[in-house]
């Protein structure tokens, strides 16, 4: 013990002079202030580096989220578009929607991350969350097929008015809502077979007609791409396909117009005009 007490006292010289020998400088350190400083300044440098090491992070999670704010941002000024474009015409604007939709990056993405649209959802996805904003808007294909048949409402025979799309699918592929919305019908009619229709909001309707069999019950909410049904070949058909419309306040709208899947997988030789 007495041994450490004399080395923590212990006094130390440091001279420092010029090489031609003009000046001559002496200070006297004790051994344990010393050591006290050195101790001091290791603390304060560790200090620093767990800050920086604890800070540094939290930046770049700021930053990220202040990316993604700003898709966020843009994504909702583009909504907004759309549905003010809704209002004013009934129907969505095809470019609008395309641009919302069915593109698969948003402004590059975050430095490559996974940021993006999902194309069947309709919605954003960041970081493994997924945001929705087209949930009531009948914008999801029910199913994966060919537009044998178009909309064709001109015609002043009402039997050959045809207020939707026919869509060619395999018998028993599953069918899945175009929006979130309330079933208001599920039963058998006798031209359309076991019928479906949901109420979406905002005056939208969707139809789905010839299945199999339908999953759902009336005054069911269903959310959007759920299954809702099997393509069948019921009622008057000529084979298994599925009979789709979209209905804004009493209006037909031309699916089509909403979900660019159809307008790309179009083989319809009749015309709306």
């Amino acid at each position: 013990m007495g041994y450490l007490k004399n080395i923590w006292y212990r006094q130390y010289q440091l001279i420092v002079m010029s090489a031609d020998g003009g000046w001559t400088r002496s200070y006297l350190f004790v051994a344990g202030r010393l050591l006290l400083f050195v101790l001091a300044v290791v603390l304060v440098l560790l200090g620093l580096f767990g800050a920086l090491a604890v800070t540094l992070p939290r930046l770049t999670d700021y930053r990220r989220v202040m990316a993604e704010k700003e898709l966020l941002l843009a994504y909702r000024d583009k909504v907004q578009l759309v549905v003010s474009e809704t209002n004013r015409y009934g129907l969505l604007g095809t470019a609008l929607l395309q641009e919302l939709e069915l593109s698969t990056r948003i402004a590059g993405g975050l430095d490559g991350d996974s940021s993006q649209l999902d194309g069947r959802q309709g919605g954003i996805r960041i970081d493994n969350r997924y945001i929705n904003f087209l949930d009531n808007l009948p914008t999801f294909p029910p199913v994966n097929g060919y537009v044998t048949q178009g909309q064709l409402l001109h015609s002043l025979d009402l039997q050959v008015n045809h207020s939707g799309v026919d869509i060619a699918a395999a018998e028993g592929e599953i069918i899945h809502a175009a929006a979130s919305g309330l079933v208001v019908f599920a039963h058998w009619t006798e031209d359309l077979g076991y019928l479906i229709i949901l109420s979406h909001g905002d005056g939208y309707f969707s139809v789905y007609g010839h299945n199999q069999i339908n999953l759902v019950q009336p005054r069911e909410w269903i959310a959007r791409g759920q299954p809702i049904g099997l393509v069948g070949n019921t009622g008057i058909s000529q084979g298994p396909h599925l009979h789709f419309e979209i209905w804004k306040e009493a209006r037909s709208i031309d699916p089509r117009l909403f979900i660019e899947i159809y307008r790309k997988q179009d083989v319809s030789v009749d015309t709306n005009g």
